[in-house]
């Protein structure tokens, strides 16, 4: 186990809900082969899903890309900076979209059939690459953040990833 950080637990506690997230849409995608009813609870899951999938791929993407990737570039250390960077670019656009059908579906009261497939379809695929980013985060970006910061780095980089409201 890799020396624990301030930031790489506040990373790692945003790991864990963006899973909880990822596991929750699995169970909804499996269990609903067909169209489901946009009843009063699946509407407000659709808009927290749909927060959650912005805030991972929006801000915590973001806060990765510009606080944290810099100092593991200034130590060299450029193959998981590219290897993650690459992951967002493909990740962002996906769970943007996703997230642009679930809000869509609210809008509309439902989903229609075609919608409904292609959501399963994209959903599946979000969650297969995700959770795998997740892993790499884990065992690579968070044991490097240990290895790499000194203590006032990190708490510095906790702050700003508090204040941000993750």
């Amino acid at each position: 186990m890799f020396p624990t950080t301030q930031i790489g637990s506040l990373l790692h506690r945003d790991h864990m809900a963006t899973i909880e997230a990822l596991e929750a849409l699995e169970r909804l995608l499996s269990k609903n082969r067909k169209t489901p009813p946009l009843d009063a609870a699946l509407k407000e899951w659709l808009g927290w899903l749909a927060g959650v999938l912005r805030a991972e791929v929006e801000t915590h993407f973001g806060f990765e890309e510009g606080r944290v990737f810099p100092l593991f570039l200034a130590q060299g250390q450029t193959g998981i900076v590219e290897i993650l960077t690459q992951e967002h670019e493909t990740i962002l656009p996906m769970a943007r979209n996703l997230a642009e059908m679930a809000e869509a579906a609210i809008a509309a009261g439902g989903f229609a059939d075609s919608d409904w497939a292609t959501f399963r379809m994209k959903g599946g695929e979000l969650i297969e690459r995700e959770l795998f980013h997740i892993q790499k985060e884990e065992m690579g970006l968070l044991a490097g953040i240990a290895a790499l910061i000194d203590p006032a780095t990190d708490a510095a980089l906790a702050e700003a990833f508090a204040a941000l409201g993750r």
